[in-house]
């Protein structure tokens, strides 16, 4: 029995939105909601209507009012216009009141977070919650905040809030126990998708303790009290199709801080990171990441030097491998200090597993990895001219190889077991030959 089929060029189509309905509306604003309809009604062909009411659907979900939102398309019976349609939006709002325990996973160490909130608490998008975490490394993080759409965008998020850090810096021998208050501003970056502006004053004190009696004076001369007062603003372009183990696109990010409105911490601080992924036959992916920065006192008068606890860091197991967690760079009787500008960078190359390589399915969640990373990190106290610049950048240059296994954990983080060869090392470095296995989400 032979069937007639025909290919339909949905472009070509005709239809129109007659009426939009959003059902389940019971404590949120209808001024919110009526805000966010608003391409939809210019959609002239069914393609074009299909997009809009999915990016619609997304808008919604944005909007911190519902948990769920599903759609109904229906023709219209009473319009006077062909090829009209209702749209019905179906959503389940949030409940007043949520909480509940999580683990979470961070730079090589996991945690365990509680967390209570009132979302949606106006009617419109806002937020106040409490949120405290404890990881495996003794290091806690509370804080109380609420947050609040502008201009009734989802997209434009003003917020605040109050916090309490406590942070075990085994490998430079410090801890610092942090109490301040963080405003934070952020807005779409024009027309570019997927494109953010952050802008951000946080005001912290900062009370940084010796970790034991055996700890280097080139640290304990940093301990004490501080008082850091800064402005912050950060650039955020990321148009990769998936934030752990990327097939394609690109990732940037620039920021720079201002540290010296008040306080005894004055500093200008800029930091950038790209990422950039391409497709290559056999299934396979090449990645190229880089990431920069530089710190420079506010004032040069009496000799003012950066504190270790605002220096850069180089080294871990996902930063340069086959060196320790800040195993690369200056040290003191063991201790990391850091340095005041540092550079990294990364060529990766993922392939299937031969036993998965017809399976599409998991090849976002397991590869194989091959990598070659080099970075420096250096105090330019004693640089005088471009010349002994370029000297510090690539004199003490680290350099290391390896391949291993990367995992996708849950869409959230990363975890890589590989076996590293360092090639180029300096005398203090704490480097790792042989397996080297790390956990987190951000990467080189």
């Amino acid at each position: 029995m032979a069937t007639n089929s025909k290919l339909v060029n949905l472009d070509r189509v005709p239809a129109y939105c007659a009426h939009v309905n959003v059902n389940g509306i019971q404590r949120t604003k209808e001024d919110y909601v009526r805000q966010q309809i608003t391409t939809i009604f210019s959609s002239n062909t069914f393609e074009s209507l299909l997009i809009n009411v999915e990016q619609l659907r997304t808008r919604l979900l944005q909007m911190g009012c519902f948990r769920d939102v599903t759609v109904l398309i229906d023709k219209t019976h009473d319009s006077k216009v062909e090829n009209s349609y209702d749209i019905t939006y179906v959503t389940q709002e949030q409940k007043p009141i949520s909480g509940g325990m999580n683990t979470a996973v961070g730079q090589n160490e996991g945690s365990l977070c509680t967390n209570f909130s009132l979302p949606n608490l106006f009617g419109r998008g806002e937020k106040l919650g409490v949120d405290y975490s404890y990881s495996n490394h003794g290091n806690t993080e509370g804080r109380v905040f609420y947050s609040t759409p502008t201009k009734l965008d989802p997209n434009k998020q003003f917020s605040i809030s109050v916090f309490r850090t406590y942070f075990d810096n085994t490998w430079s021998s410090f801890k610092q126990d942090d109490h301040g208050i963080n405003i934070s501003y952020n807005i779409p970056l024009g027309i570019v998708p997927n494109a953010v502006h952050n802008f951000t004053w946080e005001g912290v004190w900062r009370s940084l303790l010796a970790a034991n009696s055996a700890t280097s004076l080139d640290v304990r001369k940093d301990a004490g009290h501080s008082l850091k007062s800064s402005l912050k603003y950060a650039a955020t372009i990321d148009s990769r199709d998936h934030p752990v183990i990327p097939q394609r696109g690109s990732y940037s990010q620039s920021s720079l801080e201002l540290a010296g409105l008040g306080g005894d911490s004055q500093f200008v601080k800029w930091s950038t990171q790209h990422q950039i992924n391409l497709p290559l036959p056999l299934k396979s992916i090449f990645q190229w990441c880089f990431s920069a920065g530089a710190i420079w006192p506010l004032f040069q008068r009496g000799n003012k030097t950066i504190k270790i606890n605002d220096r850069f860091f180089l080294g871990g197991p996902l930063n340069v491998r086959g060196f320790d967690h800040h195993g690369a760079g200056p040290h003191s009787e063991g201790a990391a200090l850091g340095g005041d500008c540092y550079w990294a960078t990364g060529l990766h190359l993922y392939t299937p597993l031969p036993f998965l390589y017809h399976r599409e399915n998991l090849m976002s969640y397991v590869r194989l990895h091959y990598f070659l990373n080099a970075g420096n990190v250096f105090n330019t106290q004693s640089v005088h001219s471009t010349q002994s610049l370029y000297s510090q950048i690539t004199n003490a240059t680290r350099l290391s190889c390896g391949l291993g296994v990367v995992l996708n954990l849950m869409n959230v983080a990363r975890l890589e077991l590989n076996y590293t060869l360092p090639l180029w090392t300096q005398v203090h470095d704490r480097v790792i030959k042989g397996f080297q296995f790390g956990v987190g989400f951000t990467f080189i």
